[in-house]
């Protein structure tokens, strides 16, 4: 059984890498990734077009400080769960980049309260799933009165990774190695067995000018062994790298996601691009997005599942917060003069939203491009 799995993993690690039909009808297979998430897994993330964010005139600018947030644990015990040590840098960050947070105590004239009444999240088999629901609410402190509240809810599905051309190019990356080698020395040793050593013995006058004798030549038992030792040698090389991917797959790890270090997390990623990208799952559309290629660690996909659904948890309160309060997004249009960056700048006046822009700088550096090179002569 485990020869019929081994082979049938080389097989379709095979056909997924070399060829294109077989590669389809391995895309259609149970653990392989299929075309869709092969294209989606290419494709990079959609670009940022607006953000939330409260400018001077706005109520609850540098206004906003954490009260409480309930119905989630402290931390981490078994499993990965959502969390406050997750959770409340998270928040802290939010309320920064929007402008919300308070600069000082005494200006945090309003209080945020976060009740959880729905958080699950799969800590066991492959596609991790969680779902959360919690209502947010702002609270004046000089009155004790609500200036929101609502119930906030999200969703995400973080994909394992199936069977894909990474794996095999692993594979045959750690196995070609050893079937170069072996086949080299077979092929060295027959060229001199076969070859050199006929010369030698067929050829007096050579063994007279370099004052040698015949060689023994291999008997076909002897020739037997070198080519069976040839074959289990090439035959194994050719096999580790596949046992080594099924090996992977099998990996208990990747289908628990048990809590080893709970002071390890993952770089939580509102404040910063770079450690975004690094914690979050693979997602096209940002924290919106509700499916995403997570990893094949079951811990680090945990991870990834309870980021991004908390992440989304809160877009969602920001927005339905900006929207109460009548706080416009702000738009991002490009430098760029072209009829698309003029149309987004009349529309963002329209809708009077703000308007911001990328890096100017990057469109008046000077063209040093030559253009792509072709030869025209015949």
């Amino acid at each position: 059984m485990k020869r019929l799995v081994l082979a049938a993993t080389l097989i379709g690690l095979g056909a997924c890498a070399n060829h294109a039909p077989g590669k389809q009808g391995v895309m259609g297979l149970p653990g392989f990734m299929n075309e869709t998430q092969t294209i989606a897994r290419q494709r990079p993330a959609l670009p940022v077009t607006h953000y939330i964010r409260w400018n001077p005139g706005d109520r609850l600018m540098h206004g906003l400080e954490l009260d409480y947030i309930s119905g989630m644990s402290q931390r981490d015990y078994l499993f990965e769960e959502p969390n406050q040590g997750l959770f409340r840098p998270m928040v802290d960050s939010s309320l920064k980049g929007s402008g919300l947070e308070a600069k000082t105590a005494a200006g945090a004239r309003y209080a945020l309260q976060i009740e959880f009444h729905e958080l699950k999240s799969d800590a066991f088999g492959r596609h991790f799933a969680g779902t959360t629901s919690a209502t947010y609410r702002v609270v004046d402190r000089r009155t004790g009165q609500p200036v929101y509240e609502n119930l906030i809810r999200s969703s995400f599905l973080a994909e394992y990774p199936g069977l894909n051309e990474d794996d095999a190019s692993f594979a045959y990356n750690v196995s070609a190695p050893g079937v170069i080698a072996s086949t080299a020395v077979f092929g060295a040793f027959t060229l001199y067995e076969g070859g050199l050593v006929e010369v030698w013995n067929n050829n007096r006058k050579l063994q007279n000018f370099f004052g040698g004798s015949s060689i023994d030549e291999l008997s076909q038992a002897e020739w037997n062994d070198v080519y069976q030792g040839y074959v289990w040698t090439a035959g194994i090389s050719a096999l580790s790298g596949p046992a080594l991917v099924l090996l992977g797959q099998m990996n208990p790890l990747n289908y628990a996601a048990l809590q080893t270090d709970p002071a390890n997390y993952l770089p939580l990623g509102l404040s910063s691009a770079d450690e975004k990208q690094k914690a979050a799952a693979a997602t096209r559309h940002g924290n919106l997005s509700t499916v995403g290629e997570g990893s094949r660690n079951a811990r680090t996909r945990a991870q990834q599942l309870n980021t991004h659904i908390l992440a989304q948890s809160l877009t969602y309160f920001l927005l339905d917060l900006a929207q109460s309060e009548d706080v416009r997004l702000t738009q991002l249009v490009s430098c760029q003069s072209d009829e698309y960056t003029a149309d987004a700048m009349i529309q963002a006046v329209r809708m009077k939203s703000k308007i911001i822009t990328d890096n100017c700088l990057d469109y008046v550096k000077k063209d040093q491009r030559r253009g792509v090179p072709i030869t025209a002569y015949r």
